[in-house]
């Protein structure tokens, strides 16, 4: 009897410590970017912060939104783009670039839209052939949100990793749950809603029924193209280049490998400091450390025989990879399901309700800034 007694003890302590912890928050944003800090912002003010969750796999912070904003080029460029982001949000305070883009071919740069035509523009560099504008994302946030950042997310964030979202029918209408999301250590976040600010096409791949979801959200999501790109934040100590402006530099003069598509900001006597980023496409083929190595040193090589002051300066650099840079969408008939469905798309891939064709020009923040505008509209 005794020997029995031990293992059904040992059997009720196995069961004991594989019971399911549940969580129930009416409202989870799930994300690892700035749009999941502002739309859990958003909510928060308009629900509570009890009824509200954000849900990232890593500690996320101010730090880390201003690490993300000081590697990235400019991705307002065109004039329809920012009259709908200034009538959304004046406070971006959006005004164009006095400087015309350059591309440097045969040992000299030339303006784009002369007689002399750049080397083989590959597939959405063509973008980065207009003139930027500059915006100041940070008016996103308001102040008093922006200045208490750290606190409100070091106490409300859970740093989880979900492994795979359920999508279930609602049995209690106190907690009335619609996913599950199951994090792999006997823990689920049950929730009404759900607004999720990574590609669309990531939060399809972690559906474990796929066949529950609305056939026209899951189209959008399976429709959409994802770009990677690397990104170089650069500081130095002395002027590189004399204006602020976008600048092309071919990866190769034999190759057909796209260009360098390099930001300089103005250089500042001041402080006796230059900044300046580049961002380069990346094929899924080349997403290895050694690779992404090469591509950084040849951007290096390629700018110090271009810019001679930079062989000689002083550099402090920040790299930064992103898998999701420029997320492709084909159509936005599906939008309206953004607002009538549990799961909100929030982000440079989401679904928007602009009218008149304007989707089609809506790419990276622009989609974004308008998606977040849909969701406070709803």
């Amino acid at each position: 009897m005794s020997g029995f007694g031990i293992r059904a003890f040992k059997k009720h302590t196995l069961e004991k410590s594989q019971e399911v912890i549940r969580n129930y928050i009416p409202h989870i944003v799930m994300g690892e970017n700035y749009w999941s800090v502002l739309t859990f912002l958003k909510l928060r003010n308009k629900f509570g912060a009890d009824k509200v969750k954000f849900i990232t796999p890593n500690h996320y912070d101010k730090q880390s939104i201003l690490n993300e904003w000081k590697c990235s080029v400019g991705k307002l460029r065109d004039e329809n783009t920012a009259s709908i982001l200034r009538d959304i949000n004046p406070r971006l305070e959006i005004f164009p670039s006095t400087e015309e883009v350059l591309f440097y071919k045969d040992s000299k740069f030339h303006e784009i839209g002369g007689r002399a035509k750049p080397l083989t523009l590959l597939e959405d560099e063509e973008f980065y052939t207009q003139k930027s504008f500059n915006y100041k994302l940070e008016n996103l946030f308001n102040d008093e949100e922006w200045n208490s950042l750290d606190d409100i997310l070091g106490a409300e964030q859970v740093n989880k990793f979900v492994s795979k979202i359920n999508l279930t029918t609602p049995k209690d209408l106190v907690e009335k749950t619609n996913f599950i999301l199951t994090t792999g250590e006997a823990e689920e976040y049950h929730c009404e809603k759900l607004y999720y600010t990574q590609s669309p096409k990531s939060f399809f791949k972690l559906i474990s029924n796929k066949n529950e979801l609305d056939d026209g959200i899951a189209a959008y999501c399976t429709s959409l193209e994802e770009r990677a790109a690397l990104s170089i934040h650069f500081l130095v100590d002395r002027e590189v280049h004399d204006k602020k402006q976008t600048v092309l530099l071919p990866q190769s003069q034999t190759h057909e490998w796209g260009h360098f598509i390099v930001d300089f900001d103005a250089y500042d006597p001041s402080i006796k400091k230059q900044e300046f980023r580049s961002t380069m496409f990346i094929q899924l083929d080349e997403v290895n450390e050694e690779e992404l190595a090469k591509k950084v040193r040849l951007l290096k090589r390629t700018i110090e025989r271009t810019f001679p002051e930079f062989a000689k300066a002083r550099i402090t650099e920040h790299i930064h990879f992103d898998s999701e840079f420029l997320i492709k969408t084909t159509d936005d008939f599906d939008a309206h399901l953004n607002n009538t469905s549990d799961i909100h798309f929030v982000g440079i891939g989401a679904p928007t309700n602009r009218d008149n064709g304007e989707w089609n020009s809506l790419v990276y923040e622009a989609r974004a800034i308008c998606s977040l505008s849909d969701l406070l509209a709803d």
